[in-house]
């Protein structure tokens, strides 16, 4: 039996080893908050504190990549060509260019829907964690006076994304022991979970885009805010008996737009997720649009007749809520933001318009009947409507209840009042590998390339093929005979579907084409010509005669042809007349381009005045380019220069009207009738 003496000095020894345990667990818990770990939930009781603070390491690291991911649109490292390139990205911080400013990828671009796989952003995760963990680790520095760490490999990790997880295994081999103990832990496999179900929220992702580039709803919407407004604030066609001409500004119904656009987009519901309740039940909203169906498709047209009771909220059903998808996944758990800041711009074209006004015609009708002079004023407006939409998906339940957010963009388009949104097939990024010797791993199928002339249809040699699978770009190698095709076989590097094979060769615009899976595989090219160019202009008062530039003079020239893709800028001076190098290329086929020319005089260092030019479509015969040498472009000038806002009218009624100066038309100098010198004066 113990005396009381020595059952006091038995609790006073637990005391002490609690009290040793309390403060080591303090300590480890101090140095965790300030390298920014979070507790993890995987910590095992009896595991040394080394092994818990890789497990806190790996998943602050994991939980960086997946945040920076999840912002980004599936990309850890935004693509150049995506970061710089505007109309490929959402640009938070409208203002602040290059690589610097946060952007969201648009998975939707120039008729395209281009995706991040699963397998991608699970490559980017392991990738970002084997970079940036030893940050993290800090080579166990401030363990060291307690643990003799022995790190026995480097580090490399496996990521999984599950539906309800990421799963983040490590090999690490790692002896762990206590300073003064002979034990000695041997630890080489680590493996955290992460609550975030990213899985889930990209296919709710990729749903949601395809389903908006079936229904166009974000395109619907819009097209729909605008005709709600009355004609006298954004007008589309109308009638009316009035002497006095309408006139409205562009400027003004952009902003009306933009001021109904905002809340609009952000008050979108999308059907089978957490969204806020309608004030009703769905089967009431359903027999609302069953009774407007059965009307609609009455032989015999009786009046409406719907149910009573209509719920006050039935406006918003129907006009914003998103019935994105008809299978059964159900996303209760997630939360779905649809959003449009006036920040980030809104392009907005009207016609018939000019300079920014918008105006209606009027016709004057004389009535015998009524012995008066009546007015007829009539208006019709098309409009060409692009702007950005976000949409985040939200876990709230993610990340030990501190939420995780998923977004990407695309852009809403509108062409001449209707959904514009032009289709290619998908394109899922899913690469096995983006190391700098991802051409090298090539795959076991063997592809053959046919590059066509779309003119004659013959096959071409010496024709350079490219392979470009996301930002990785490889090369082919060149078209030739095997005795009955001129034509490329090989290997594709693997694990890309859906890659663009690029073609170039001399005399031939270059060419890209989504490769399809076909095989052969053709690719047509457009057969081109280089041409020299020279600018003259013709004044109003000596239209006849053909001038070239005087020294304070310039020309700026912008040729655009939409298919196949083909875009020439060029500042064109008095100097350069005499730079033979200055060469165009053009089509070698019937086309028609959209030229715009500026003629301006530079009247001070800080000064430069339009004072003419040419605007409008120029058309091409093949015919006319097979043996063309030289183009020169006529333009018409304002003379004397335009002084006031009237005279700069002018200028721009000479710009796109031909009828006032038809001498003011390109000329096309063909090889019998050019020199190579200068023509006359």
């Amino acid at each position: 039996m113990k005396t009381p003496l020595e059952s006091r000095k038995a609790q006073i020894t637990v005391f002490i080893i609690l009290g040793i345990i309390i403060v080591l667990s303090v300590g480890i818990y101090s140095y965790m908050r300030t390298t920014g770990i979070s507790p993890t939930q995987i910590f095992q009781p009896k595991a040394p504190p080394v092994v818990q603070f890789i497990d806190a390491c790996i998943e602050k690291t994991a939980t960086d990549a997946l945040t920076i991911m999840g912002s980004q649109g599936g990309y850890i490292s935004i693509p150049l060509d995506i970061a710089l390139n505007p109309t490929r990205n959402l640009n938070l911080i409208p203002g602040v260019g290059g690589a610097v400013s946060p952007k969201v990828p648009f998975w939707y671009f120039d008729a395209q829907t281009q995706v991040p796989g699963i397998g991608f952003m699970e490559l980017q995760t392991e990738n970002y964690i084997n970079d940036n963990l030893g940050f993290c680790l800090r080579n166990f520095s401030e363990m060291r006076d307690e643990y003799i760490i022995t790190e026995k490999s480097g580090y490399s990790s496996d990521v999984v994304f599950t539906d309800s997880e990421v799963v983040v295994g490590l090999d690490y081999k790692v002896d762990i022991q206590p300073r003064g103990s002979e034990e000695v832990t041997e630890q080489d496999k680590f493996i955290v979970r992460l609550d975030v179900p990213i899985k889930r929220m990209h296919q709710l992702a990729v749903e949601l885009l395809e389903a908006e580039n079936r229904q166009t709803f974000f395109e619907n919407l819009t097209v729909d805010m605008m005709a709600s407004h009355p004609d006298d604030e954004i007008p589309f066609t109308g009638l009316s008996f009035d002497c006095v001409r309408k006139q409205w500004l562009v400027s003004e119904i952009k902003k009306k737009l933009i001021d109904v656009l905002e809340p609009a987009i952000d008050g979108v519901r999308f059907d089978s997720t957490d969204h806020p309740p309608f004030l009703a039940k769905e089967d009431d909203y359903i027999r609302i649009q069953k009774a407007v169906d059965d009307w609609r498709e009455s032989e015999i047209r009786k009046p409406l007749q719907l149910p009573k009771d209509i719920p006050s909220d039935a406006y918003d059903y129907f006009q914003f809520f998103f019935h994105f998808t008809d299978n059964e996944d159900d996303y209760q758990d997630l939360k779905v933001v649809s959003k449009y800041d006036r920040g980030w711009g809104l392009r907005l074209m009207a016609t018939p318009s000019q300079y920014g006004v918008m105006k209606s015609s009027t016709q004057s009708l004389a009535s015998e009947v009524m012995q008066m002079l009546l007015c007829l004023n009539s208006f019709h407006f098309v409009y060409d409507v692009t702007y950005p939409v976000m949409i985040s998906i939200n876990a709230p339940e993610a990340l030990h209840r501190t939420g995780f957010a998923f977004r990407f963009a695309f852009p809403v388009q509108i062409f001449h009042n209707r959904p514009d949104r032009s289709l290619l097939p998908t394109t899922i990024i899913e690469p096995t590998e983006f190391a700098s010797d991802y051409c090298d791993f090539l795959g076991d199928e063997t592809h053959t390339i046919i590059a066509r002339d779309i003119i004659t249809n013959a096959e071409l040699s010496r024709v350079n093929l490219s392979f470009r699978c996301f930002t990785e770009l490889c090369q082919l190698g060149r078209t030739r005979t095997d005795n009955r095709h001129l034509q490329w076989t090989g290997n594709f590097p693997e694990g890309c579907y859906g890659a663009t094979i690029g073609a170039n060769r001399s005399g031939y615009i270059y060419t890209e084409k989504q490769h399809d899976g076909s095989d052969p595989f053709y690719i047509d090219m457009y057969p081109s010509q280089q041409v020299k160019f020279d600018i003259k202009r013709h004044t109003e008062t000596e239209p006849d005669v053909a001038r070239f530039l005087e020294p304070d003079m310039y020309a700026i020239i912008n040729v655009e042809h939409r298919d196949p893709p083909l875009s020439i800028y060029d500042i064109f001076g008095e100097e350069d007349r005499f730079n033979r190098s200055n060469t165009f290329e053009l089509l070698r086929a019937d086309a028609t381009y959209d030229l715009n020319i500026l003629l301006v005089r530079r009247v001070s260092e800080d000064e430069d005045m339009i004072i003419g030019g040419w605007m409008g479509n120029w058309s091409v015969r093949m015919e006319d380019m097979l043996d063309a040498k030289k183009i020169v472009f006529h333009v018409p000038q304002k003379y004397p220069s335009p002084q006031t806002e009237a005279d700069m009218i002018k200028v721009f009624e000479l710009m796109g009207n031909r009828s006032l100066m038809p001498q003011a038309v390109p000329e096309i100098i063909r090889a019998d009738e050019y020199t190579g010198g200068q023509e006359g004066n």
